[in-house]
């Protein structure tokens, strides 16, 4: 009888532990199964065509982007063009996750996810919001976890504004980053093969002329003194392909930056096939800013319009060294003398 008791109570016993861990599970964050493999946001996708408002919150820190005729573009940078495909994965990886797992409701352990709060913590608040201002998604964007599911599929911590409920979900998400980050970098490219000359003048007005009279054909430095032994070739011709492939580091509207008409650098480039790109430099606050335009003639008309219509508003900050070789000067082509 006392065996029989004895089996009772502890089978009790273990039925109370099972239950007082199924309650803490619960109250931690565990959630209905139906609530599992379903998308953290879904409503997005069916509203994605309505967007015309993004805010990533980090801190002090924030980034707003706008639709602007159909192309979204960065606020912070004078409404400049977003990166496109950059933007869409990011909406796209919005409306994919997908809840996974439940994790802790103590407010305490969030930080340990990345998802503490946004103002102070290490967590991004995304805001997206459409064309009436109303707001369609909010979410709360931890830590991601690389390759949490295998097979290439990653994982990422995440909660709603205002609730203690947090989640692993499925997905992959770049929510980082300040506004630079997030804007179409390229600028031109005028390959060093179509340049026919270059005019490089200084700020002093001093003009050098580099030019050549085939694709195939070396510069050669216009006016030079007889006897002139100048550097290799290569060396001779860098200034004809700074333009190659050519990037910014900053970006600003033309009328924050007031490019002055004299006073400045200036270097003209113009192609064997008749178009001409124009790029006046301004060192300012510890970097080298250009104004560029283009002009040109028949089939280069196309090209020059089309450069002005999307860099005319615009005044770029570019890399020094491509900056520096367009100042370049007679000396810098001339061969030291030996034993110098």
């Amino acid at each position: 009888m006392q065996r029989r008791g004895f089996l009772w109570l502890a089978g009790a016993t273990v039925v109370l532990v099972i239950v007082a861990i199924v309650a803490i599970g619960r109250r931690d964050g565990a959630s209905a199964p139906a609530e599992l493999n379903r998308l953290v946001l879904p409503d997005l996708g069916t509203k994605m065509r309505d967007l015309a408002w993004i805010r990533l919150s980090h801190g002090d820190a924030k980034t707003d982007f706008a639709e602007v005729g159909g192309q979204w573009t960065v606020v912070e940078k004078g409404n400049y063009p977003a990166a496109a495909a950059k933007v869409r994965q990011m909406l796209l990886g919005l409306a994919d996750l997908t809840l996974v797992e439940p994790k802790t409701a103590r407010p305490e352990l969030f930080s340990r996810l990345g998802l503490d709060d946004p103002k102070t913590g290490n967590s991004t608040l995304v805001r997206l919001q459409d064309r009436t201002g109303a707001t369609v998604a909010e979410l709360i964007v931890g830590r991601q976890r690389y390759d949490r599911f295998g097979g290439g599929n990653d994982g990422l911590y995440v909660r709603l504004p205002g609730e203690n409920r947090t989640w692993l979900a499925r997905g992959s998400l770049n929510v980082s980053g300040e506004a630079l980050d997030w804007l179409d970098r390229h600028i031109l490219d005028l390959p060093q093969q179509r340049v026919a000359s270059v005019q490089l003048t200084d700020e002093t007005g001093t003009t050098l002329t580099l030019k050549r009279t085939a694709a195939d054909a070396p510069f050669a430095v216009e006016g030079a003194p007889d006897g002139t032994k100048f550097r290799p070739p290569p060396v001779v011709a860098e200034p004809a392909g700074a333009l190659h492939d050519l990037e910014f580091v900053d970006v600003k509207p033309a009328t924050d930056l007031a490019m002055p008409e004299q006073g400045v650098a200036k270097a003209v480039y113009s192609t064997f096939d008749g178009l001409t790109v124009t790029v006046r430099l301004l060192h300012r606050d510890d970097a080298d800013w250009v104004a560029i335009a283009g002009a040109g003639d028949g089939p280069a008309a196309a090209e020059a319009k089309g450069l002005n219509d999307r860099l005319a508003r615009w005044g770029y900050a570019i890399p020094a060294t491509q900056a520096n070789t367009m100042r370049r000067k007679l000396a810098d082509f001339v061969e030291s003398p030996k034993g110098s």
